[in-house]
């Protein structure tokens, strides 16, 4: 064999052994790819829970609302103002007001409910809908985002003999209720309000009146929380008539304390708002705290499970 023949053969030899090494190399990379690509668990998505700890902050509506096929009845009780003839009135609670709620989710995203106050004997109906949800992990969206819109009817009898059109009784609420959670102790909503009456109070009174409400909860304990939430009148001239003159109404505060016991959650709070209806506490209230126009009450709510989800069968071998 030559020399230029033998040079050749071993420059082909180192040539394949070259390929062959590679491929190898290639083939453990894609091996080892694989094994990290199946070895990764895809990232959970974690929903945020207990924003608040009922479906009401105080008097606003908050982001949460039952679980599927679960129904909450709610006694909301309202005494008189505190320095209404105290003595006489026992603090108020000679002239309370009362309030009576049902609602129901027919699925986590949406619940509807129906409810009755005394004082303007106002019968109301509702929904509610959860439109966006605060959560972690695969998919991350840092707030949670509702639909509340009511429809309220005034019963109580006019004060004049004229004949009077049903419309006439009917007020609408349409809010956007803007939540989040931003650790285990502390959450905040922003719940921009639209207010409509059919019929106004005077003639400088817009029958469409703009709101914008905020609520908060300070969790102290596993059990008990501050809480409060406040409804400021956005500039327009919305009055009433005191004495014959035009007199406008004020914004409602109201401060509280949330304890939940078991299926129980009950609120003790104080406010300025003596009407618990939707339209009334919002827009109309004359109440001032500087003035000792203050009213004590509590919230308690109990659900109940209607419908249980349905479990998944397990599979057969």
């Amino acid at each position: 064999m030559s020399l230029r023949r033998l040079i050749t053969v071993k420059s082909v030899q180192r040539t394949l052994f070259f390929i062959f090494g590679t491929a190898l190399s290639i083939s453990s990379l894609g091996q080892d790819d694989m094994f990290d690509m199946l070895g990764e668990e895809e990232e959970p998505t974690v929903y945020t829970t207990a924003t608040f700890k009922g479906s009401r902050v105080i008097n606003l509506q908050s982001t949460e609302m039952p679980s599927a096929g679960v129904g909450q009845f709610i006694i909301l009780h309202r005494f008189g103002a505190i320095n209404d003839e105290p003595l006489y009135n026992f603090f108020g609670l000679d002239v309370a007001s009362v309030r009576l709620s049902f609602d129901y989710s027919i699925n986590d995203y949406i619940n509807f409910g129906l409810g009755r106050s005394s004082g303007t004997k106002v019968y109301d109906g509702w929904v509610k809908a959860k439109l966006l949800r605060q959560s972690s992990g695969a998919r991350n969206m840092p707030i949670s985002l509702l639909y509340y819109g009511s429809v309220n009817v005034n019963t109580s009898k006019f004060n004049d003999d004229y004949d009077h059109y049903f419309s006439e009784r009917v007020s609408y609420v349409n809010q956007v209720i803007v939540g989040k959670k931003f650790n285990e102790s502390f959450s905040m909503e922003l719940v921009p309000t639209v207010v409509h009456f059919n019929v106004r109070d005077t003639r400088e009174q817009p029958n469409t009146l703009f709101g914008l409400g905020a609520g908060g909860r300070l969790k102290l304990t596993n059990r008990v929380a501050i809480t409060a939430d406040y409804m400021l009148q956005l500039p327009q001239k919305n009055t009433r008539l005191v004495n014959g003159v035009e007199t406008a109404y004020n914004n409602s505060f109201s401060i509280g304390v949330d304890i939940e016991t078991g299926g129980h959650v009950f609120q003790l709070h104080l406010t300025n708002s003596r009407a618990i209806s939707d339209p009334n506490w919002m827009m109309n209230t004359p109440g001032n705290w500087f003035d000792g126009d203050i009213f004590f009450g509590f919230n308690i709510s109990r659900v109940f499970t209607l419908r249980r989800p349905e479990q998944p069968e397990a599979p057969t071998f």
